[in-house]
């Protein structure tokens, strides 16, 4: 029964997620995203208040939504408000950081009776560390390569690299769970996520490094005597792909073991209630909130430009 209602929950979103990536607005994916961080990150200061730990949660609220709104408006500056510098726009993201913890430790100040301001300092820190400043890398994903205006669908360029993030991070994330539901003996950390096994683990790296592969052959373009898949303005070669898929389903791993961490640390299975089988929007985001910044800075570095 559980597997139904996780494969229910599943086929919603990702009819949901067409829907917004590929029909829509990019504006409306965008407003989407934010909403989903903020409501991860409530999830997140509810973890920490389960544990005993403190936060200033509507500041915390308020100063995820700042920094992806600054996140958003700096990556499409040049379209959005004509005649900005870009290299000083691009800082706004950074500057709105150093308001925030600013903010944040002078919050501090009035509170006579908080008998834990240096945790309730970091945890309200950390809320923003892991949800939002995570996710704006999703917004890189789609928007450092190809701004696009707001009344505008996402381009080719971000449906293809987000497409390609969620199909190796889940399709890891799915081999794991067979895998190691039926062949798992071996615990991982049974300190942190009883139910991880080194079994799983295989599995899930064997089925990220084939979905990666398989999306390579797919979009399989060659060009210049250089076999490449494109993504977009973007191409990659087999080797990447190779690379890609068992790096990503590592980063997701290791996501979904801190989510699991925090949990286990709070005493709760779930970080909420919001998708049935699943869970809440961490259960949902955690291998993806590290994978998705691992993806972009890899496409920086190594991706070639078409």
């Amino acid at each position: 029964m559980k597997l139904l209602r996780r494969i229910f929950s599943a086929v919603i979103l990702l009819g949901g997620a067409g829907l917004l990536l590929f029909k829509l607005p990019s504006i409306a994916g965008v407003l989407v995203v934010i909403a989903l961080a903020m409501l991860a990150l409530l999830e997140f200061y509810g973890i920490q208040r389960n544990a005993g730990i403190p936060a200033f949660r509507n500041v915390g609220i308020a100063a995820g939504l700042a920094l992806m709104a600054a996140c958003y408006f700096s990556l499409n500056a040049t379209l959005l408000c004509a005649g900005l510098v870009p290299e000083a726009v691009r800082e706004l993201p950074a500057m709105i950081m150093i308001l925030i913890i600013f903010i944040i430790f002078v919050r501090q100040f009035p509170q006579k009776e908080n008998p834990q301001p240096l945790p309730t300092i970091a945890c309200t820190l950390l809320g923003l560390a892991y949800v939002p400043i995570l996710l704006m890398f999703m917004m890189n994903l789609c928007f450092r390569w190809t701004p696009t205006a707001w009344n505008q669908p996402f381009s080719p360029t971000a449906q293809a690299l987000i497409v390609y993030l969620v199909i190796v991070v889940k399709s890891s994330d799915i081999g794991a769970y067979f895998v190691g539901s039926s062949l798992g003996r071996h615990k991982m950390f049974p300190r942190i996520s009883p139910g991880k096994t080194w079994e799983g683990l295989a599995g899930g790296f064997i089925a990220g490094i084939a979905a990666s592969m398989t999306v390579y052959w797919l979009w399989h373009n060659p060009s210049g005597g250089i076999d490449a898949a494109g993504f977009g303005m973007l191409s990659l070669t087999w080797g990447h792909a190779l690379f890609l898929g068992a790096f990503l389903a590592a980063i997701g791993v290791v996501g979904d073991l801190v989510e699991s961490l925090l949990k286990r640390s709070a005493g709760m299975k779930d970080s909420g209630s919001l998708f049935p089988g699943m869970g809440g929007i961490l259960d949902v985001l955690d291998s993806l909130l590290f994978a998705a910044p691992a993806l972009y800075f890899y496409l920086r570095w190594f991706a070639k430009v078409t």
